[in-house]
């Protein structure tokens, strides 16, 4: 049990006298309803929550440091909840195996971890993120997550359970701890399927908006928004199903290295360990940050004028992944697709890895067989490789179009009732089970979607940086 330092009473003090009887307006008519602004951790790397505890609405909480919902506790946070992350202190909640958090939003009153900076000046990587950590199956055995936390995920029950993520919003976390050792926007690790994860949005995520490390969780309604570095990255046998995700770029926030709407690997040394990455994704719409393909004439747009940061390929697939997508909607990036690696084209080839009934549109080029990042030269719009071959293969359903508009969007994410997207989905794929539900169109939205009616309508936010918390 941690013992109360000076330094920790001096900051529980602070937060408290700050705004012992902050107000705020109520998300459900509009009424101001008064709370507390309060502590959650004490800014040190080893703060841990050891009995249950509930992060009471209409209170809001800082997030210093590292705060660890150890073995067999359950953190509840209830719907309206706000949660600030501290920056100084890379303010992170990690969910360790055998924990649970409890946080089951609604429409109304979604659950917000975001910056704990003024409006107008959050950034990417403004806080840590949130990890949750289980003891499903990944490939590489127990390990220590990354981020620079002290937990270890992995275990033998796809089944296990680490709580709920409902009607979630998490902003302008995901930071490097150090050089390839960063905390996503939410990293899962190992994490089971008896865990529920709907309704949940990453936006302005200083690293990944979602990674997956192995495990078997499973979701619906996730949204990636103006992420730095890639919005799906599933790695280490994640074999969990994902249906209706949304992934939106902004073409002057990118990595340093590559940035692409998905990067699967199996491992990190493309070996053939098993459980094989083997997630399917379907209903997926990709939105990258090529607005003119014709003005994006080289990689990283260094001579493009409509994109400063760095991008790659909406789907990066590569070292032995057996990763599925169906019935999807890739759009405006530098490359559609990258099959890379002599081991990923042949589970392509083999059915092991699928890209199916998906459109390609509005890239500079659609297809290649490597990383271009790497290469200096301009991308050449004649070449033919392995990538496109397996992507136009007859009987896939893929299709390509030149530009965005030809997939003719009723605003900027929804079919239009023409749109080649409002139909054309297949499902007979022996990788597609029961829990998908069959809906007969292509990417995130139904064509009878709007702007004002749809799944995330209600709970998500796509201008965090100016919202008032």
């Amino acid at each position: 049990m941690k013992i109360l330092g000076l330094a920790r009473i001096l900051f529980l003090l602070s937060a408290v006298l700050l705004c012992a009887g902050c107000s705020k307006d109520s998300e459900d008519g509009g009424e101001e309803t008064t709370g507390e602004v309060l502590p959650l951790g004490d800014g040190s790397e080893a703060y841990e929550i050891r009995s249950n505890l509930t992060l009471s609405y209409p209170n809001t909480y800082i997030l210093s440091g590292f705060v660890y919902v150890t073995d067999g506790v359950t953190l509840t946070v209830e719907p309206g909840v706000i949660i600030r992350g501290d920056r100084a202190s890379k303010g992170t909640l990690i969910v360790e195996r055998g924990g649970k958090i409890n946080a089951a939003g609604t429409a109304a009153r979604p659950i917000v971890f975001t910056s704990n900076q003024a409006p107008g000046q959050r950034s990417p990587g403004d806080w840590g993120g949130l990890i949750l950590l289980g003891k499903a199956p990944n490939n590489a055995g127990e390990q220590t997550i990354e981020g620079g936390v002290r937990s270890r995920h992995g275990g033998n029950d796809p089944h296990d359970n680490s709580g709920v993520l409902k009607y979630v919003r998490v902003e302008f976390a995901g930071i490097e701890y150090n050089t390839d050792n960063e905390i996503n926007g939410i990293t899962f690790g190992s994490t089971g399927d008896g865990t529920v994860v709907d309704c949940v949005q990453v936006s302005y995520s200083g690293d990944d908006s979602f990674e997956w490390f192995g495990g078997t969780v499973n979701a619906k309604h996730l949204i990636a928004y103006h992420g730095w570095d890639d919005d799906f990255d599933t790695d280490n046998g994640f074999s969990g199903k994902i249906q209706f995700a949304l992934g939106v770029r902004n073409p002057q926030i990118g990595d340093k290295s590559a940035s692409n709407g998905f990067e699967s690997d199996n491992n990190a040394a493309g070996s053939d360990a098993s459980p094989f990455t083997g997630a399917v994704f379907a209903n997926v719409s990709l939105f990258g940050p090529v607005a003119s393909p014709s003005a994006y004439t080289d990689r990283a747009g260094e001579k493009g004028s409509d994109v400063n940061a760095r991008f790659q390929a909406g789907l990066h697939l590569r070292r032995s992944t057996s990763l599925s997508i169906f019935n999807s909607l890739v759009a405006a990036f530098p490359l559609g697709a990258i099959i890379e690696g002599t081991a990923s084209q042949t589970l392509a080839n083999s059915g092991s890895l699928n890209v199916a009934n998906t459109v390609f549109a509005g890239h500079v080029r659609n297809f290649q067989d490597k990383q271009y990042w790497s290469n200096s030269t301009v991308l050449d719009p004649e070449a033919t490789d392995l990538t496109e071959t397996y992507i136009l293969r007859s009987g896939g359903g893929n299709r390509t179009f030149n530009a965005l508009a030809d997939v003719k969007l009723s605003g900027s994410y929804f079919p239009a009732s023409d749109s080649p997207i409002a139909s054309g989905a297949g499902w007979t794929n022996a990788k597609v089970s029961s829990w998908f539900e069959k809906v007969g169109y292509l990417g995130a939205f139904s064509p009878t979607e709007t702007s004002a009616n749809n799944w995330s309508s209600g709970w998500s936010n796509f201008d965090p940086q100016n919202t008032e918390y």
